[in-house]
């Protein structure tokens, strides 16, 4: 009995256990919550294969017609594309057998749906696993595998596909055919077509967003016979990428195609045709086109100026004078001044030479410069600048200690420069050679190249000799009958001499200077005495005016006269005896 007893305690212990309640960190579980959301999950339904023109009402009124729809959900990737894939909640189970029934394989705005019940994740990639296992084997010559023969494979073995020691041989040799054959699944290479090369086939531009391949292949006919026409589609969104390749028989029709132009139209649009590029061939040509999108262009050269510049605190600034650093920081300003106008650009080929001795001439700077760059290089230029205004015996100007030297490749300018710049043993410690990039103007540059070509159609050794061009300058060759022209007709133009009246300065002062003449020709005219004869066409005899006589039928002064008679016999009147003279 105390067994018993003690048993039957224990039991009661343990279903007690059962009741206690929700354990600390787990929710409590509540059946009916559970029941509704089993019901939920059991009467929501997947839609695959769904068009990209489709909404959610679309979608709600679409399967709505086959039962209350609680919800639709749409799914989209990350950037908001749409997958073509939709889930669809109905409030029973019941709807959804229904509106499953009657949708699948059935059209929904232009496209078959494939309509299926919602399957939990863990239980849709366990089937899709199996699927992609299930691999098809063709049977050799040497071994023939019959219809009963299949392999089975456990969730064991997809959790852990390597065999234990506790299975069986049998088993074990089992699993190792199953390895085998998932290892060397049939792999077959896509096909890649190589009829690019036969010239037969032809890419198109601006194909209509909307046409199909029938009404591109209906286009095409007119020239001939066709292997295919395809317009390029977009895989994840099917819409189409406005571009087409057609192939046709015979390589005569391709060319008369390609022939077309501006004449060749499809729904309004105007096609463009170019021969098909093999796909390695269109590789090669958008390498080569990023290669020159990812360097950059600089036409002015501008990386060239911070060539051969000195900092301080750096080795290159030991020793270095302060004349000479303040005269580096002077030139940089100038160079940053002077490119701010675009019209300027650093030169590649010639140099600027800063702080030459003042006995120096061409000569010796073109030898320095040939030394150090190089036995291949050729100095185009050597020329040390000189103040014309002062002038020596020998009608040489002082020099400004400054000089420019072009070479014919940027290689031997390049070379001279990182060989004399800043180097001590050229002409002093304290006086090192400054030399950089020198900084054109284009429109000089333009300029001096139209006088150098000029000079050349006039030289008679030159290769370029023109005979017309010397006598197109020959004083008189322009002139269009001066001697016949007036004085009023103003100044002849002539050809090569410019008159310099174009600023708003000179011809304000043109105008100053035309009204104090105005006025000096008056003031001379005033001052000088003219003769009698000059007097006398000069005077003008004024005619005298008429006096109107008074009209005797005049109203106005018959009132005033009729008036004044009034007044005077009032005043020749005697004058009346007041009242206290009156007896």
């Amino acid at each position: 009995m105390a067994k018993y007893a003690s048993d039957h305690k224990d039991s009661n212990q343990s279903h007690m256990k059962r009741f206690k309640g929700p354990k600390k960190g787990k929710p409590f579980w509540d059946r009916k919550k559970s029941k509704n959301t089993l019901k939920e999950k059991r009467a929501r339904l997947v839609i695959k294969n769904l068009p990209f023109k489709a909404t959610e009402s679309n979608i709600r009124e679409h399967f709505g017609q086959h039962g209350e729809v609680v919800g639709v959900d749409i799914l989209k990737r990350p950037d908001g594309k749409l997958v073509g894939c939709a889930f669809v909640q109905f409030s029973l189970v019941q709807f959804a057998k229904k509106a499953q029934h009657h949708t699948h394989n059935h059209p929904f705005l232009g496209r078959n749906i494939t309509v299926d019940f919602a399957q939990a994740k863990d239980k849709y990639v366990k089937e899709t696993t199996y699927k992609k296992l299930e691999v098809k084997t063709e049977p050799d010559e040497d071994v023939k595998m019959e219809a009963s023969d299949t392999i089975e494979i456990k969730d064991e073995e997809l959790s852990d596909p390597v065999s234990s020691s506790e299975e069986n041989d049998s088993d074990a040799s089992e699993e190792d055919e199953s390895e085998q054959i998932l290892e060397t699944p049939s792999r077959l290479k896509p096909f890649e077509s190589h009829d690019v090369n036969e010239g037969k086939t032809i890419f198109i531009k601006n194909v209509p967003f909307h046409a199909t391949n029938e009404d591109l292949k209906e286009c095409m006919l007119q020239f001939g016979h066709l292997y295919y026409a395809l317009i390029c589609v977009d895989k994840p969104t099917e819409h189409s990428k406005g571009t087409a390749f057609v192939k046709f028989t015979n390589k005569e029709d391709a060319d008369k195609a390609l022939a077309a132009g501006t004449e060749l139209t499809l729904l309004g649009n105007i096609l463009d045709c170019h021969p098909a590029i093999d796909r390695n061939e269109l590789r090669q040509k958008q390498n080569q086109q990023n290669k020159q999108k990812s360097t950059p262009h600089d036409s002015r050269h501008l990386y060239l100026v911070k060539e051969g510049v000195i900092l301080a605190g750096s080795k290159a600034a030991e020793g270095v004078s302060a004349a000479d650093m303040a005269k580096r920081l002077q030139i940089e300003q100038y160079k940053t001044q002077m490119l701010r106008n675009l019209n300027t650009f650093v030169s590649r080929e010639r140099l600027v030479v800063h702080n030459l001795p003042a006995t120096w001439d061409d000569k010796k700077l073109k030898a320095l410069f040939q030394k150090h760059a190089g036995n291949e290089a050729v100095v185009r230029e050597a020329r040390i600048m000189r103040d014309m205004r002062n002038v020596n015996a020998q009608g040489v100007g002082q020099s400004k200690q400054f000089g420019f030297v072009a070479f014919t490749r940027h290689e031997h300018a390049l070379a001279a420069l990182r060989s004399l710049n800043n180097n001590p043993n050229i002409f002093s410690v304290t006086h090192r050679p400054i030399i950089c990039f020198s900084i054109e103007s284009k429109s000089a540059l333009k300029a001096k190249l139209k006088r150098q070509e000029k000079s050349r159609l006039k030289n008679p050794k030159s290769t370029d000799f023109d005979p017309t061009a010397v006598e197109k300058d020959q004083p008189g060759s322009y002139a269009n009958g001066d001697e016949d022209v007036q004085t009023y007709a103003g100044i002849t133009a002539k050809h090569g001499v410019i008159q310099k009246m174009r600023s708003r300065y000179n011809l304000s002062q043109q105008a100053k200077l035309h009204y104090e003449t105005i006025k000096n020709e008056k003031k001379i005219k005033k001052l000088s005495k003219k003769s009698l004869s000059e007097r006398k066409k000069d005077f003008t005899k004024q005619p005298r005016q008429k006096v109107n006589k008074k009209n005797q039928k005049d109203n106005f002064s018959e009132l005033v006269n009729n008036y004044t008679k009034t007044i005077s016999n009032a005043l020749k009147a005697p004058n009346k005896a007041k009242w206290f003279d009156r007896e």
